[in-house]
């Protein structure tokens, strides 16, 4: 089968963006080409192969904390600059497929030229963009915004050939807003072996409690106030009482760190509460592998009820027992023995499961040994054999190596 040129387009750095760069290291492992235009940070190339995959990034950067307009003129700059790198670079390659990552939905209209031209294009709704910004929005703005994200998703979600959105809550919601099914592909974020291999994995923790080593829970990803990070340190208050050697270790940033360092300190808890900056897709095994306990403690809202998040994906892949909101996307993904579920909001539900867990490392292997089983149909080489046969059908090289076989065969039979 001939190779198919694959164009990327998204609002993120690369290959710091561990769903951007799984995708594409899914369609160069199918012996395809992709070009990625992205972000670009202060000490970053403007032009360079990584592993196989050409990333063009443009003179900007994104900012986190900023007001909504000036946020959707960022988006708006970008999708100006995309528009023209992308169309420059079909004129000289050709692009079969252009895939547009979200946020913003209407970035797939950067791939207005190609699509005249004949390339199809994927739309991926990693995060639902009304939900999102009902999320971010309070008062009387909060309709408009909402009803304007409806607007402009509704409208990208026509101008594209797919959409590949990132679990079922979301694509329940979807077609609730009438997204044709048919049109339709879910790709789970789930890890990568390449980035996760097993043999990181440590083994099953029955160690003794009793050692001096830290006991350390973790958290890696964006630290806005709805992914509950507060939460999370004031249950550590609470548990150093009883666990003298925790520590929560957190990996990301976002609007909220400052609010979470603050609060750390005015609890008293600064040396316990380890703050890091986020790192490459192909350094945060390092981090998962690192901890004791993983801990997803979202708030609820009509966004976060929809997160199926990758952190749970990676550390049910790593053997980390998992402590987890009780929302209904976390809750579809494993079984109750699988993941200790905790009333969202309640600081006090998780100091006690983070205890324990502490004290009952027979319970933490028996959490690993479910999600294990759970994590079977999630896993990634699934998620990437389905993404490289939907580039397959977009481009038409499957009806051709069809059509190709068909021939052959009636050839065989002729002389036969």
């Amino acid at each position: 089968m001939s190779s198919i040129r694959v164009g990327t387009i998204t609002f993120d750095w690369f290959p710091f963006d561990p769903l951007v760069r799984r995708v594409a290291d899914a369609a160069v492992a199918a012996g395809n080409s992709v070009d990625v235009i992205c972000l670009r940070r202060a000490d970053e190339k403007r032009h360079e192969v990584c592993n196989g995959v050409h990333v063009y990034r443009l003179p900007m950067d994104r900012g986190f904390g900023r007001s909504l307009p000036m946020t959707i003129l960022s988006w708006c700059w970008f999708l100006l600059l995309a528009a023209m790198t992308i169309t420059r670079l079909h004129l000289k390659r050709r692009y079969d497929v252009i895939h547009v990552h979200n946020m913003p939905d209407f970035l797939v209209f950067a791939a207005l030229v190609p699509k005249l031209l004949g390339a199809k294009v994927i739309l991926e709704i990693q995060d639902t963009s009304p939900e999102l910004m009902a999320a971010k929005s309070s008062g009387a703005k909060k309709n408009i915004v909402t009803l304007l994200a409806i607007w402009q998703e509704r409208l990208s979600s026509a101008f594209a050939d797919s959409v590949i959105t990132v679990g079922w809550p979301f694509e329940k919601v979807l077609l609730q807003r009438g997204i044709p099914a048919k049109k339709m592909t879910i790709i789970l974020n789930s890890a990568d072996p390449k980035l996760f291999p097993p043999s990181r994995r440590y083994p099953l923790p029955f160690e003794s409690s009793e050692e001096p080593h830290p006991f350390i829970v973790m958290y890696h990803g964006t630290l806005a106030e709805r992914n509950g990070l507060d939460i999370a340190i004031r249950a550590i208050a609470l548990v150093r009482e009883s666990i003298p050697n925790v520590r929560l270790d957190i990996k990301g940033r976002g609007e909220h760190l400052p609010v979470l360092k603050q609060l750390a300190a005015e609890l008293g808890i600064s040396d316990a509460v380890i703050f890091t900056e986020p790192c490459r897709s192909d350094e945060i095994v390092d981090f998962v592998v690192h901890g004791d306990v993983g801990i997803i403690p979202y708030r609820r809202d009509g966004f976060m009820d929809l997160v199926l998040p990758t952190k749970a994906y990676e550390f049910a892949w790593m053997h980390r027992p998992i402590i987890a909101s009780d929302t209904p996307a976390i809750r579809s993904l494993f079984r109750p023995e699988s993941i200790m579920l905790c009333s969202p909001l309640e600081h006090e539900a998780f100091a006690g499961a983070i205890i324990d867990l502490y004290q009952r490392p027979e319970k933490r292997a028996s959490l690993i040994a479910n999600a294990s089983e759970d994590y079977i149909p999630y896993r990634w080489e699934t998620m990437a054999q389905r993404y490289q046969q939907l580039l397959e059908t977009l481009s038409g090289k499957r009806e051709q190596e069809e059509e190709r076989y068909q021939v052959a065969s009636d050839a065989e039979i002729a002389v036969e």
